[in-house]
């Protein structure tokens, strides 16, 4: 995990035109599911979230390695990770976009925004836009939010024998504290 949130780094910092901007970062951050049926509800969570924020250009990355998601029931998991997400062939998720508000990071603030960019999941990558909280505190930074996920739109196919067991509209959220990156000492 450590050497994964390394290369996040470099592929984040060297993406960016500017060296010297501040870069915040969030590991073991949180990403749930939630999928409700009237047969069964399906809940699952990660806690192998990493995500850089930019608080210069106010780019975001967020990344999530699809086999750390945690079900109740082994089998879930199991369907989940072979069947449908296919974590073998699509082992992350990710969303890289931006802040679309004007933020003061420099400030402690609590606020609503957006972020507009691409859900890469399954393979499939869409343009959204999605609204979440975004708290500043003692120079660290803290993005909360909830969205819904069509299982369609990402190419996820339910066999008809279970599809009623699974939601086509699934709750997505996301919970990530950031603190400034710090440069390692040599």
């Amino acid at each position: 995990m450590k050497s994964f949130l390394v290369l996040l780094t470099i592929f984040f910092l060297t993406a960016l035109p500017v060296y010297s901007q501040p870069i915040f970062l969030a590991t073991g951050g949180i990403c749930s599911f939630f999928s409700k049926t009237p047969v069964e509800d399906i809940d699952a969570h990660s806690t192998s979230m990493s995500s850089v924020l930019n608080t210069t250009t106010k780019e975001l990355l967020f990344k999530v390695p699809i086999t750390s998601f945690k079900f109740k029931k082994a089998m879930m998991q199991e369907h989940f990770n072979e069947k449908y997400l296919e974590s073998e062939k699509f082992p992350y998720a990710d969303f890289k976009g931006k802040i679309n508000e004007e933020v003061n990071f420099s400030i402690d603030t609590t606020m609503q925004v957006t972020a507009t960019g691409v859900l890469n999941m399954h393979g499939v990558t869409q343009t959204i836009t999605e609204t979440g909280s975004l708290i500043i505190k003692d120079k660290k930074i803290r993005i909360a939010c909830e969205f819904h996920v069509s299982i369609k739109d990402y190419n996820i196919r339910i066999p008809k024998i279970v599809v009623a067991n699974v939601a086509e509209i699934v709750d997505v959220k996301l919970d990530c504290n950031f603190s400034p990156y710090q440069k390692p000492v040599k």
